[in-house]
């Protein structure tokens, strides 16, 4: 089903947020007090300390079975010798590739954009059309008439209205992607309803349609004064990814441990895990075999 990358020395990991994802930044003197991690060119999010979320989930799962070998020595462990062990596999961050938008035609579709999906290809080692996306600018859709508005040319993503343009070898990277909805419903969806915008457009899009919640601390039953502050999260069913490579001290048996450990569970990433937010569902691309 997922015709993705085969490498011997790293795998590519989607991840699917199953609830709200919270990978703070720490405080800020904005209006949101607490902020998502992004990154400072672009604004497009990213998650930081993949391979610690991924490390508790393996911990407890697994029963420490080969997690020391793929992760290194925890932080303030050390072997006989004295020295700490490195781990087997490193970790890249999670970067962003689809976003959902609402969509008056569709409720919601996915929408990723030329550097986005580049990026994703490169690491992948999946880019025949790569080129092909980049000299594109237009909005980019797949061949799917039920995302057009009455006009037949024009898309709504929330109150952005933008014009469409089909360009049919995106429905190759769509079925690839697709492998990372947890199930078969979203997985179908994935195909027809993701678009590709500008660049440009993209970056507002992650920047300005993220959700923010207000929370507020109780004391003795009611609210604590001067207590309310307001949350950044990603919604519910954006995707991600990161890439697990080997080190000099690791192979690919070590890939395929990790693979056994991870692949297709939900793990929390992120903070506020009490509060019902930050599942993900986590998914290889990597083929069987």
């Amino acid at each position: 089903m997922c015709n993705g990358v085969n490498r011997n020395d790293r795998d590519i990991y989607f991840l699917y947020a199953e609830t709200q994802l919270h990978a703070g930044a720490g405080s800020d003197l904005g209006v949101i007090d607490l902020p998502i991690q992004r990154e400072r060119a672009t604004k497009f999010p990213i998650i930081q300390g993949v391979k610690g979320a991924l490390r508790s989930y393996a911990t407890t799962k697994a029963q420490n079975c080969g997690v020391e070998d793929i992760f290194g020595s925890e932080l303030g462990t050390q072997q006989d010798n004295n020295t700490t062990k490195p781990g087997c596999v490193a970790f890249s961050e999670a970067k962003i590739l689809l976003f959902p938008v609402r969509n008056p035609e569709r409720l919601f579709v996915w929408v990723t954009c030329p550097l986005a999906l580049s990026r994703y290809l490169h690491a992948a080692n999946d880019g025949d059309i790569e080129q092909d996306i980049m000299d594109e600018f237009a909005l980019i859709c797949s061949d799917n008439e039920a995302l057009s508005s009455t006009d037949g040319q024009s898309l709504f993503l929330e109150e952005i209205k933008v014009n469409q343009k089909k360009y049919n070898k995106l429905g190759s990277v769509f079925e690839k992607l697709s492998c990372s909805a947890p199930i078969k419903l979203l997985e179908d969806r994935m195909k027809k309803d993701t678009v590709v915008v500008s660049d440009d457009l993209f970056s507002k899009i992650v920047e300005t349609m993220t959700e923010v919640v207000p929370r507020i601390a109780i004391e003795n039953g009611v609210a604590k004064k001067g207590s309310l502050w307001y949350e950044e999260y990603l919604p519910q069913d954006t995707v991600m990814y990161f890439v697990a490579r080997t080190t000099n001290y690791g192979n690919k048996n070590h890939l395929d441990d990790l693979r056994k450990m991870i692949d297709g569970k939900l793990i929390s990433i992120g903070g506020k895990e009490t509060v019902g937010k930050g599942m993900a569902w986590v998914k290889c691309c990597r083929q069987e075999g």
